[in-house]
């Protein structure tokens, strides 16, 4: 078994392969089983049934964010983040199905990355606790721009 690092860097090299056109047969087995291993690697009890349904491998982060609700500016903290959302920490829950406008705000080099999103599920955090008070957000139609940035943040923390 490879050691993690090196586990993080043929995973992104083949999932750079998978998002520009496709992979072959066996290329696509190794990408699956990176996957499944970095998902369980961070998220230790994930079933192999549950690492294969997810589209990317939620990674750690520990990074502020912001939206726009009922009026206000809230500010949260991102706990993961994968290719397609994150779970967020929050005191104040929005209703599922919620759409926002998410902005990842970036510290080096220091910027924002701004997503359109919606409210997908309540208190499930990392690892499945029930008890994580927060929010998963599913990122919804992003520009090409904020989707080349969200990728070389996602890469920037596999490293």
């Amino acid at each position: 078994m490879r050691d993690v690092a090196s586990q993080f860097r043929e995973y992104v090299r083949l999932d750079r392969l998978r998002r520009a056109g496709g992979l072959t047969p066996s290329e696509l087995v190794r990408w699956r089983f990176y996957k499944r291993c970095l998902g369980q690697h961070f998220s230790p009890g994930l079933s192999d049934s549950k690492a294969d349904e997810r589209e990317s491998v939620r990674v750690p982060a520990r990074m502020r964010v912001s939206f726009a609700s009922e009026g206000a500016l809230a500010g949260v903290l991102m706990t993961n983040l994968s290719r397609m959302g994150l779970f967020v920490q929050a005191d104040h829950l929005l209703e599922i199905g919620t759409r926002l406008q998410l902005r990842i705000h970036v510290d080096s080099p220091p910027h924002e990355i701004e997503i359109p999103s919606e409210v997908v599920s309540h208190n499930i955090g990392p690892h499945f606790e029930r008890n994580a008070q927060g929010m998963g957000l599913r990122f919804l139609d992003m520009s090409p721009e904020a989707e080349k940035e969200l990728s070389e943040l996602y890469e920037r923390l596999l490293r």
